[in-house]
């Protein structure tokens, strides 16, 4: 379980939760290792463990995601602490569709309907000692679903400095 693999007991769980944020751990590879939230993004933690985090982005921003996460693991790499390497993206991520919803964005899911939803994530790289570096996705909707989700949504911001979304 979460806890035994990464220390953390269900009190700190727990607070992770209260955040409102949907936090994974993710590797070089993009495969999701845990979630350290109870439904992320609507899926069940069996549904994104061991898979790739790029299946439920938006097909229109996977390839700049994937460069600028690769740009950020490139600054880390000369760094002595790692942890120190952060940023921010908003961008769009595929949400599974109400029950009885259909159409929807393509990519996510094996004919199951899907909708797109704005998300403001922080992006961070982390690396416990003896095992590999990782990254910790920290991510919140940012619009209310369905709002200006069609538009183009990706930017990329400093970690400490506040996202406008125009």
């Amino acid at each position: 379980m979460l806890d035994a693999r990464f220390g953390l007991d269900l009190g700190a769980v727990r607070l992770i939760e209260a955040t409102g944020c949907t936090v994974l751990l993710v590797g070089l590879d993009f495969t999701v290792e845990a979630a350290l939230t109870a439904a992320p993004f609507g899926y069940s933690r069996q549904q994104l463990v061991g898979g790739s985090l790029l299946r439920i982005l938006h097909p229109d921003e996977q390839v700049a995601f994937v460069q600028t996460v690769q740009a950020l693991v490139a600054a880390a790499a000369g760094l002595e602490d790692v942890s120190q390497s952060t940023l921010r993206a908003t961008h769009r991520i595929l949400l599974p569709a109400p029950a009885g919803v259909g159409g929807g964005v393509g990519g996510g899911g094996g004919g199951v309907a899907m909708r797109a939803s704005a998300v403001d994530t922080a992006i961070s790289m982390v690396q416990c000692p003896g095992q590999p570096p990782r990254l910790l996705f920290s991510s919140r909707y940012l619009l209310p679903d369905g709002s200006a989700a069609a538009a183009g949504a990706f930017r990329v911001y400093p970690a400490r400095q506040a996202a406008v979304f125009m």
